[in-house]
């Protein structure tokens, strides 16, 4: 569900204003944009495709807007060879790509990263998405909750401590012998989890594919990349979910060690390529059936023990926080919202997923509808799986047009109401 959105008119002494009392001077903006167009120049050749295009630069506190280019609808205002604007509230602001007032941007949130590398290397991996549909690719978002499961979980951790190896060895050699002990455990996660080659696939071309481009285009050497590499697997393992945020760190691995061996592999795959079996190929492996007894062999070298304890204990925490937002969500009062022409951002960091029928708790995001603006900043939302509904716990103050619970708010459009029903929850509906 995608949604166009508009951009008020400012005028013209307004924006100047504006951005004369901006922390941001346009000479810094307009460096940031010329450092990040020498960088996807550079490496025209990686997709054969400069990706360089529309890029929007966005304080979430002022929502002041800083582009490169002017909007198909001219709104935006030039100023010191950039053009300005004010976001309206009803966009989210995060890094993404979205397509607004006529133009597909990528969009950034301000400040930057501090350093260089950062720097680009975001808004390269931002610009990689508004070329995918140019360069053929249409993932779909697919849910991996599986990975949210003890040993979906498991074999992920030991997916990605040989990858660490990998990169530790000091032998090309030793390097691929854990490359494919990786893709064992990948295979055999794969193998107990049923369509989750397919859901992972997705994933991995939507965001492992941006997250490789946006790593090369970062102008780190070999050698810095590598510590890069293992510096972000070390900071992963710390992270709360892992079915929307995996796919960031497998995907740019394969690639460091498939770049060695043919530079131009990322254009050997395109919207139907099963990464899965790209990698088995590409590192020499043959299609045999995995027994537990043999991968369990082979986990022994990577820490299996110490992992299984790990992610025993936590299943068990796990399962009480599932009941509470089962509890909370669907057995206690809450407020049941349609979605109509969704927009949203959220940390792809923190999901919880519910059973497959019930959907996915999101502990902090905002959702952009016809309806007006749902913020979450504590306690969750469901968003259940269809992506039709979105569940809240009760209003606790309802006004025109604000509505209030614990840990959200709805800035409520003209046109919609919240109905108190028969059975104690409260639904958002159109007034009559």
């Amino acid at each position: 569900m995608k949604r166009l959105y508009c951009l008020c008119l400012l005028s013209l002494a307004t924006a100047t204003v504006m951005a004369q009392s901006s922390k941001y001077s346009a000479e810094e903006i307009m460096s940031f944009f010329n450092q990040t167009r020498e960088a996807t120049e550079s490496h025209t050749i990686l997709w054969d495709k400069d990706i360089y295009g529309p890029i929007l630069l966005v304080d979430p506190q002022t929502r002041e807007a800083f582009a490169n280019v002017q909007d198909a609808d001219n709104k935006l205002t030039p100023k010191g060879g950039i053009f300005i604007g004010l976001v309206p509230r009803e966009v989210p602001v995060s890094n993404t790509d979205i397509t607004w007032n006529g133009t597909h941007w990528a969009m950034l949130q301000l400040p930057l990263p501090e350093k260089r590398y950062d720097r680009l290397d975001l808004v390269t991996h931002e610009l990689f998405h508004t070329a995918q549909p140019s360069l053929s690719f249409k993932p779909l978002r697919e849910d991996n909750n599986h990975l949210d499961l003890k040993d979906g979980r498991i074999y992920l951790r030991l997916e990605l401590a040989a990858l660490e190896a990998a990169l530790r060895a000091n032998r090309l050699t030793k390097s691929e012998e854990h490359i494919r002990n990786a893709l064992i455990f990948r295979k055999y996660r794969q193998m107990i989890y049923r369509g989750s080659q397919v859901s992972e696939n997705s994933l991995e071309i939507l965001e492992g594919l941006a997250t490789y481009t946006g790593q090369i285009m970062s102008g780190r050497d070999k050698w810095e990349w590598r510590e890069y590499l293992i510096h972000r697997i070390n900071s992963f393992k710390e992270t709360p979910s892992f079915v929307r945020s995996f796919a960031y760190e497998t995907t740019p691995v394969y690639g460091f060690f498939l770049q060695q061996k043919d530079y131009f592999w990322n254009k050997k795959v395109d919207n139907e390529t099963d990464l899965t079996d790209f990698f088995y190929e590409a590192f020499g492996m043959d299609s045999r059936i995995l027994l537990q007894t043999y991968v369990r062999q082979v986990a022994e070298d990577y820490n299996w023990r110490k992992i299984v304890d790990q992610e025993t204990k936590r299943a068990a925490s796990n399962n009480s926080v599932l009941d509470e937002y089962r509890d909370k969500f669907l057995e206690q009062p809450h407020l049941e919202i349609r979605l109509e022409d969704m927009q949203m951002s959220f940390d792809p960091k923190n999901l919880v997923p519910l059973d497959e029928d019930e959907g996915t708790v999101y502990p902090t995001v905002t959702i952009n509808d016809k309806w007006g603006v749902l913020t979450v900043t504590d306690g969750g939302a469901l968003l259940r799986s269809d992506w039709r509904w979105v569940i809240v716990s009760e209003p606790l103050e309802i006004t025109d047009d604000l509505i209030t619970g614990d840990g959200w708010e709805i800035e409520l459009n003209e046109g919609y109401q919240i109905q108190e029903l028969p059975d104690g929850n409260y639904l958002l509906t159109k007034s009559e």
